[in-house]
């Protein structure tokens, strides 16, 4: 339920607006961390600053609030103007607080929270609908360029993640220092097939891999679609092959159950790192995220031995098994897992628990450098990361013969070929699995 809390915009005037903090529910995670984003508006109802008592987030009732009009009919009349308007304000609030509720209502749909700016117009449309006209009838996007668009996305769409948001942003600050190198600018006209052989060219000299480089040239055949939805003129060399996102296959490794078991019998492990190992491994056997890993608790274990959370990603609730090295880590803290640390400390840190398990196998990795492709050869634990344990949970499952679409009801990969991309499968893993088939196996077969 949405918590609305009321403040003055001017405590020394005589009569002052009150501005509101909207909380519904609304957060963005940094380092870790939630943190909550409340909405401020600024309405139209107006107190004076002496009678307003911040603790009820009402008014107080006062002769004061007579109309002057009054002073010369009678003191009933001046005590009956006075309570009509004491009454009528703190109605009033009471009125925006029932509906903004039910605007945050309406516009929450399967659980997605509505953006603040969803909320605001909504209110607009109630309280402020000059603004609001005044606000649509500016937008003229037959003027915008690429980077207008994309703030423009970025502020009035519905529902976009915080990741999302700064994936867009990231493109947006490429396209501007694009401009400002070859001294143009990229419109939705413009943005033709010359444009993108151009703009990959820029980003591949930056040093980006080519799956970044595919990333960013998504997003931006998405702002190109949505041009498309509201003017008539937008080139359409973005719907071409030859406008494709670029990619190549990545290297990213997995642990098998020999290295995760090392990892687990680590012992004397200084008590940092023996926190992000145990939520490490706990990682390895679920299958979730490190922003999931790091809000689980008790309530989160069910009575048929699951794990059951909302995943903050996807927003889907997943319902895991309880492996028993799981089980062991969530009684070992009494089920109050260790305090989370920024992704950027735990991927530093579990490099060490990994090397120190003896993950040393040397991985040669190919890359894109300056458009030319290099190998790079370094230790495996160098290749650990937060998400090395979700990939190993895939991977190791698969190789245990549980099917895939069990596997992918966890992971939320939509299609087994995705999610045959996504595990890391050597082709020793490959040839160990095929051996125990019964194609591989005359003698399984004349039994």
């Amino acid at each position: 339920m949405a918590k609305i809390s009321f403040y003055l915009v001017d405590k020394k005037a005589n009569e002052s607006k009150l501005f509101c903090f909207i909380n519904y529910g609304l957060f963005s995670v940094e380092n870790g961390e939630k943190k909550y984003l409340p909405l401020k508006y600024t309405t139209n109802i107006k107190v004076i600053p002496s009678l307003w008592n911040n603790k009820t987030n009402r008014v107080i009732e006062s002769i004061k609030w007579a109309n002057p009009e009054t002073y010369s009919i009678s003191k009933f009349a001046v005590e009956e103007s006075a309570r009509e308007r004491f009454n009528k304000i703190n109605k009033d609030l009471a009125l925006f607080e029932l509906e903004t509720k039910g605007i945050i209502d309406r516009l929450t749909i399967n659980n997605q929270l509505p953006r603040h700016e969803q909320v605001k117009k909504e209110l607009d449309r109630l309280y402020n609908p000059i603004k609001l006209v005044d606000s649509l009838e500016t937008v003229n996007f037959q003027l915008f360029n690429l980077v207008q668009f994309i703030e423009h996305i970025v502020k009035t769409s519905a529902g976009l993640k915080t990741s999302t948001i700064k994936s867009y942003n990231v493109v947006k600050k490429n396209i501007q220092d694009y401009q400002k190198k070859y001294k143009g600018t990229i419109t939705p006209q413009n943005a033709d097939i010359d444009f993108y052989n151009s703009f990959v060219k820029y980003l591949t000299g930056l040093g980006l891999a080519q799956n970044t480089i595919g990333t960013r040239i998504k997003i931006i055949k998405t702002v190109l679609n949505f041009a498309s939805d509201k003017i008539s003129n937008v080139c359409q060399d973005y719907q071409k092959k030859s406008f494709s996102k670029p990619s190549e296959e990545t290297e990213n490794v997995y642990l098998n159950e020999t290295e995760l078991t090392a990892i687990f019998n680590l012992t004397d492990l200084p008590k940092y790192l023996e926190s992000v190992r145990d939520m490490f491994l706990i990682g390895c056997y679920t299958g979730l995220r490190y922003s999931d890993l790091t809000r689980l608790t008790k309530e989160n274990i069910t009575s048929d031995n699951t794990i059951k959370i909302k995943t903050q990603k996807t927003e889907k609730i997943v319902d895991i098994p309880i492996h028993t090295k799981v089980r062991q880590i969530f009684e070992k803290y009494n089920y109050i897992l260790p305090k989370s640390i920024s992704n950027q400390k735990y991927n530093e840190y579990i490099k060490i628990v990994a090397e120190r398990a003896g993950i040393k196998e040397p991985i040669t990795k190919q890359y894109r450098k300056n458009g030319m492709l290099a190998n790079l050869t370094e230790s495996k634990y160098n290749l650990v990361t937060s998400h090395t344990a979700r990939r190993s949970f895939a991977t190791n499952a698969f190789l245990a013969d549980v099917p895939a679409l069990a596997i992918m009801q966890i992971t939320g990969h939509k299609t087994e070929s995705a999610f045959m991309k996504y595990i890391k499968m050597s082709a020793k893993d490959n040839a160990m699995k095929l051996q125990s088939h019964k194609f591989f196996n005359p003698l399984t077969i004349a039994r």
